[in-house]
């Protein structure tokens, strides 16, 4: 074949190849998940039988991107919510308080909520004014039309003042001559009332013990093990705010509810530490409906007269793995930005966003530099998402680069699907490959080849 006949055949070859890496400086790879980051394995569409509800809500579908300088603070880790509950609730009937109510208090000057929750009548349950409330002490002592209270709070009062009670809420609180222990609450009760029921709240903002739950993540993903501790802290003397002791508890009963109002029960068992943990497979295949997962815990820590009750609830953030990171980056070649390009592999259309915090070396050391987000629609398949910080945000900055708390959310639907301390290792002499121009980084580019885009 003659020269002429071999350029013929290899200039298309050339160009195709040219063409195809013309766009992107280089190809680069996330880095592999750690423990304590969130990340699905495959991007899921919803059953089938759920069809209905993979449609993402409308909302815009131009892309969008924005850059800015980061502060000087260094990236915090994500760390799991704690919930702390210093209170109980006790469901009764109007029959019931009639007869008498026992509670019990760890600590003095307990607050007490009486609220309504539903009546036989059609007009609702009557609220029920603290002076008729009669509190019997252990020692058979009665207080009446308000004794034995330092502060009472009508239905009325409550409302206007504005604190989200449920409607007919009335509330009083203990006096501290009374102390704390074992008391009875009576109200008689109208006889159109007769199937009214109420909620009595017992909170103890003095107590020193406190039920806690806490999960072992932050976040989580629709088919992973939700882990959830439970515990009892006091103080370990009186006095002693750094040293801590357990109290045990005895008896806990806890469910998980989803959004959408499904309920799991959770078995809490007791470990070689002494602790409660529960552990539960999460099934977020449901229609969507806004708001968190919810565990509802009842606990008692220690017995008899001793024993302390508790409820709580904590909130968890759960989300379907609707598109993931493809582990795929490019970086584009630009003059003005560094555009990292992500490959996203996405199993139902919807609005999806990246950010991420890029550090680089700042006076010999790593630093936080710049933070960006950019949101697009993507369509199911393979997609891909731009995230670019602008040069001027880098003056002054060399590499290596990273970029950090990388993370990937579902806008549409409202979840956070990836989130990586440390996402990607840029070399510098990558960057400068791709054409970025950074104030002092003349020596580096004049070093290092760039491409030529023609």
């Amino acid at each position: 074949m003659s020269t002429k006949h071999q350029l013929s055949f290899l200039l298309p070859v050339l160009l195709g190849t040219f063409c195809a890496s013309a766009g992107a400086a280089s190809r680069l790879e996330l880095l592999p998940a750690q423990a304590g980051d969130l990340a699905a394995p495959a991007a899921l569409a919803r059953s089938s039988r759920l069809g209905m509800a993979i449609a993402a809500p409308e909302s815009r579908r131009d892309a969008v991107a924005v850059s800015w300088a980061a502060g000087t603070q260094p990236l915090a880790k994500s760390a799991p919510f704690v919930g702390e509950s210093r209170e109980y609730y006790t469901d009764i009937s109007a029959a019931e308080l009639a007869a008498g109510v026992a509670i019990r208090t760890s600590a003095p000057q307990a607050v007490i909520r009486v609220q309504p929750t539903a009546a036989a009548s059609a007009r609702g349950a009557k609220p029920i004014d603290p002076r008729a409330i009669r509190v019997r002490t252990a020692q058979g002592k009665d207080f009446n039309n308000g004794a034995g209270m330092d502060m009472l709070v009508d239905a009325d009062r409550l409302a206007k003042a504005g604190h989200g009670f449920a409607q007919g809420t009335s509330a009083f609180r203990l006096h501290p001559s009374l102390g704390a222990g074992s008391f009875t609450l009576r109200a008689d009760a109208p006889a159109a009332d007769a199937g009214a029921r109420y909620l009595v709240n017992v909170a103890e903002p003095a107590s020193a013990v406190a039920l806690t739950l806490r999960t072992e993540a932050a976040e989580y993903l629709h088919g992973q093990e939700l882990v959830i501790h439970a515990d009892a802290l006091e103080p370990a003397a009186l006095g002693d705010t750094a040293g801590m002791q357990r109290r045990t508890v005895d008896k806990m009963a806890a469910v998980l509810v989803s959004p959408a109002g499904r309920t799991f029960p959770l078995e809490f068992k007791r470990g070689r530490d002494g602790l409660l943990s529960a552990r539960h497979r999460i099934d977020a295949d449901e229609n969507p409906a806004p708001g968190l997962w919810e565990v509802r815990a009842a606990a008692e820590a220690g017995s008899g007269n001793l024993a302390v009750k508790r409820n709580l609830r904590l909130g968890v953030a759960v989300a379907m793995p609707q598109a993931r990171f493809d582990g795929n980056v490019n970086l584009i070649d630009q003059t003005d930005k560094l555009v990292a390009r992500f490959g996203v592999e996405v199993g139902a259309g919807g609005r999806y966003e990246v950010r991420a915090l890029l550090y680089g070396m700042v006076n010999g050391a790593m630093a936080p530099v710049a933070v960006a987000h950019s949101a697009a629609w993507l369509e199911p398949g393979a997609g891909n998402i731009e995230l670019g910080y602008d040069a001027a945000l880098l003056a002054g900055v060399r590499g290596q680069y990273e970029l950090r708390d990388l993370s990937l959310l579902d806008q549409s639907r409202v979840g956070l699907l990836h989130r990586q301390q440390r996402g990607l290792v840029i070399d510098e002499r990558e960057v400068v490959r791709a054409g970025l121009r950074i104030a002092q980084g003349a020596s580096a580019a004049a070093a290092i080849p760039r491409k030529q885009n023609q």
